[in-house]
């Protein structure tokens, strides 16, 4: 689990990055809006926070994490910080049960920085939002300091008809004095190209492995599982967070179970699956999508000892397994399979009717098992 104390003013990744944000506020050139966008679990929400921490702390090279300022952003409680984050498309629910859920997601990314809050069912960015950020936004402040508006999973803004990139938009091209509009996103290409030429952009790439390892380390992981879960995770903190929350044993037990299902035609196993999981698609996509990640791993470490590449740090503890399975399945097409998991993975997201979607999963890849 990861220590408490350590929020994001303490962390220190994505140096190249926060060299560039530091420059902007030493030369006093800090921009209206910024696009963090790149790698998911690539640190782009704390690194947001973070700017958001320094630009309105009086220490030159802060955020020192000590002045009155600092500490308000800690704790996610500062007047000059606006957090937007989708939600449930039901407004008459959103002012209710869902806003106690986000303000109870907010105290945990507050000690959390890889922390992602996740709503259930929260598939848009609602309009009245951004009417009232921008109402709110016109007000004056008693403080100084600069307002840094975060707009996490920016991308969602373009959902349904659009209306709320087109409400940004409005804000985007006369944008209040003072103030700055960090939009974070996993996937750029889904905002609207008016949106993105009114935004400096910022490309994340996927943390190094050895910057993985010492995070978790750090926050008091054992470093045998620190060792598995950054070989695992690819670059991504927040998968190899969920690997350390799981442990070892569990993960392997998973992805087994897992694998035996869409590798053994079992009809009450596929129709419990595909409950389950369609279930799991509409109210938790990030676990949806963790689980699936690994079935995937799992494959591709069984292509790795079939051509024989040796990755005996990916697959310690697995090579029986592996093997026995390259055996039952000897003309296996990797390469399919791996692009219907990757078409599975993103269903969600374009709205598809998941108990159909499985089901054509499960059967692809029976089929291109027995190929």
């Amino acid at each position: 689990m990861v220590d408490e104390k350590m929020t994001f003013i303490d962390f220190n990744i994505q140096k190249p990055i926060w060299s560039k944000l530091s420059q902007l506020k030493s030369n006093h050139r800090i921009a209206n809006a910024y696009l963090f966008s790149g790698c998911r679990g690539s640190g782009k929400e704390a690194i947001a926070l973070k700017f958001a921490a320094y630009v309105n702390c009086p220490v030159i090279d802060g955020p020192c994490g000590e002045c009155s300022s600092c500490r308000r952003f800690r704790s996610l409680q500062h007047e000059h910080l606006k957090l937007i984050v989708p939600m449930p498309r039901n407004e008459k629910l959103s002012v209710s049960a869902d806003v106690a859920a986000l303000l109870d997601a907010t105290k945990i990314k507050a000690k959390n920085p890889f922390y992602k809050i996740t709503l259930p069912k929260a598939n848009t960015i609602p309009i009245s939002h951004i009417r009232k950020l921008k109402r709110d936004l016109y007000l004056k402040s008693i403080e100084t300091g600069r307002k840094i508006v975060l707009i996490y999973d920016a991308h969602m803004l373009c959902a349904g008809d659009a209306s709320s990139a087109n409400a940004i938009l409005k804000i985007l091209e006369e944008p209040p004095n003072n103030t700055t509009f960090i939009l974070v996103t996993d996937y750029k290409a889904d905002l609207l190209p008016t949106i993105l030429s009114r935004c400096q952009c910022l490309d994340f790439p996927a943390l190094k492995r050895d910057d993985v390892v010492a995070y978790l380390l750090s926050s008091g992981v054992e470093d045998y599982l620190a060792q598995f879960a950054a070989n695992i995770a690819d670059g991504d903190m927040r998968r190899a967070l969920a690997l350390t929350d799981f442990g070892k044993n569990d993960i392997l037990e998973l992805v087994k179970t897992l694998r035996d299902l869409v590798s053994e035609e079992q009809i009450e196993n596929w129709r419990s699956f595909n409950q389950n999981y369609s279930r799991m698609a509409k109210n938790n996509f990030h676990e949806f999508e963790f689980h699936l990640f690994l079935l995937q791993w799992w494959l591709n470490q069984a292509y790795l000892q079939r051509v024989g590449i040796n990755n005996s740090d990916g697959i310690n503890g697995m090579s029986t397994d592996l093997r026995e399975f390259n055996i039952k399945f000897p003309n296996a097409d990797f390469y399919k399979i791996n692009k219907i998991i990757e078409e599975t993975i993103i269903a969600p997201r374009k709205n598809l009717y998941m108990p159909l979607i499985l089901t054509n999963f499960l059967i692809g890849i029976q089929q291109s098992l027995d190929k």
